[in-house]
C-alpha cells in the first residue's frame, strides 16, 4: 500500500478528528480512503449515467424501421459459394 500526506490548518485538523470520532471510523487513513474511494466511483457512475443517456437518445436512429428494411435485404441476401 503506498502512503500519501496531506495537510490541514489546525481548527481544519480538530474538524476533521471530531467527525471521525462522531461517525466511528477506525483512523483518518480510513476516513481518507473511503472518502478517494468513493468518490472514484461516483465519477465510474456518472460516467455509466452518461453511456444511458446516450444510448437512451440515440434509440430513435438505431430502432429504425426503415434502416431495418434495408438491412434486412443485405443480410439475408444468398451467398456465392
Amino acid at each position: 500500500m503506498k502512503t500519501i500526506a496531506i495537510k490541514l490548518a489546525e481548527d481544519e485538523f480538530r474538524e476533521l478528528n471530531e467527525f471521525i470520532k462522531r461517525k466511528n471510523y477506525p483512523s483518518e487513513s480510513e476516513f481518507i480512503r473511503h472518502l478517494i474511494l468513493s468518490s472514484l466511483d461516483s465519477d465510474k457512475k456518472e460516467k455509466n449515467g452518461w453511456m444511458v443517456l446516450a444510448e437512451k437518445s440515440m434509440e430513435k436512429i438505431w430502432n429504425n424501421e426503415k434502416d431495418d428494411k434495408v438491412w434486412r435485404g443485405y443480410l439475408l441476401l444468398p451467398r456465392k459459394i
